[in-house]
């Protein structure tokens, strides 16, 4: 216990250092110690992530080739296969684009970058608990650790998810404002944070909306709904007190008047379209697609009868723009986010779904001033379609 408070100490993880020393206090007042994790329970995040300072040379000499490919790192004869994470990290300390991996091999580059400059220090972190690489990055400073982040936002009582991905913690937590919006229902006000666990990417936090009749969320994925975090110690302090003090004020207000605008304006058949081709291009099962497609039909009065066509994508793009459909832009933001939240399994990027409701907070709607909607929302839209597994 000692030797690793000494090393926090020396990496400057201070949060981690008082974490540690208060352990260290209950163990020695007869109070619980940690115990070593069993192979068949979660890690601590203390435990599951780790730093390893390296080398562009030390990386080529860490790879594991299978078949001549790029298979795997390996430290201390534990392998960790390369994320997508790792590979932008890496693309980016070459300075090259991404798409750099579609000309050459991840293990190509690798060695190009050894060869290049052998010696620059790089820091790269690892899961250990999914036996993979996230991020490679320059070694610069000591960002927040996953532990301090976990217990900031678990700490903070307005947090209502927490969830860790690929690389990225996110919480959400209710500002604790709500609208009621006519012919619609009661929605909340949240807020989506998003931090790494790898330094890779600045931390930031969303406005999202929760649509309280059926439980939908949906977080306005767009630059003016979105907030950088600059944290400046990695104690966690700072970033608690960010946290605790986000506003903003003018997406909160836009929001609103976005959602009474969508409830009250008739959706286009382009609109309809672009949901269309969401659902075609993120659900993973070509019967799914079909199914969702149906009854997307059926919300927007089935516009392909209404205009004589099989396909929506054979009228022209602007005349799809002027043309109405039964439906209002909030069914159709109301539909997406009812699939992104109770069937996100079926999505490939439910991201996808979060920058496409961002778009519609965002911009003006086709039909504005030209054709009100009066009808009111319905409560669910996907309700009573078949999704295998008792799933509807």
């Amino acid at each position: 216990m000692n030797d690793l408070i000494l090393t926090k100490m020396r990496e400057g993880d201070w949060g981690a250092v008082l974490q540690l020393m208060r352990e260290n206090r209950e163990g020695e007042n007869g109070g619980p110690v940690r115990q070593e994790t069993s192979q068949s329970s979660p890690m601590s995040f203390r435990e599951r992530f780790e730093t390893v300072r390296i080398t562009p040379r030390k990386v080529a000499e860490s790879v594991v080739e299978n078949n001549g490919c790029f298979s795997a790192l390996r430290f201390d004869g534990e392998d960790y296969k390369p994320s997508q994470r790792f590979l932008k990290g890496m693309a980016q300390r070459m300075k090259v684009p991404y798409s750099v991996f579609e000309l050459f091999t991840p293990l190509e580059v690798i060695q190009r970058a050894a060869e290049r400059a052998p010696d620059i220090q790089l820091r790269l972190t690892v899961d250990r608990e999914e036996k993979k690489t996230l991020a490679l990055i320059e070694d610069k400073g000591v960002p927040i650790s996953a532990r301090n982040i976990e217990i900031i936002m678990k700490e903070d009582r307005r947090l209502q998810n927490f969830e860790y991905h690929d690389g990225i913690i996110t919480g959400q937590f209710d500002l604790g404002e709500a609208w009621d919006i006519p012919n619609d229902s009661k929605y909340g006000v949240h807020i989506s944070t998003k931090v790494p666990v790898d330094g890779m990417g600045t931390p930031e936090t969303t406005l999202a909306t929760w649509r309280q009749v059926c439980s939908n969320g949906a977080v306005a994925e767009a630059p003016m709904f979105r907030t950088k975090m600059e944290i400046k110690d990695n104690s966690g302090e700072h970033f608690r007190r960010l946290l605790k003090s986000f506003s903003n004020p003018r997406g909160v207000e836009m929001l609103h008047e976005r959602l009474i605008a969508a409830n009250e304006i008739k959706a286009s058949v382009d609109e309809v379209y672009q949901v269309e081709s969401l659902i075609r291009r993120q659900v993973r099962d070509v019967r799914y697609q079909m199914l969702l497609c149906e009854r997307l039909h059926e919300v927007a009065d089935n516009p392909c009868v209404r205009y004589g066509v099989t396909d929506l994508g054979s009228i022209g793009v602007r005349r799809r723009g002027l043309l109405p459909t039964g439906a209002s832009v909030a069914d159709l933001m109301n539909f997406v986010s009812e699939l992104n939240t109770h069937h996100g399994e079926l999505i490939k990027n439910r991201n996808a779904a979060n920058a496409f409701l961002g778009d519609c907070y965002a911009r003006s709607y086709d039909l504005e001033e030209m054709y009100p909607h009066t009808q009111p929302a319905n409560q669910f839209y996907l309700k009573g379609i078949d999704f295998g597994n008792g799933v509807q």
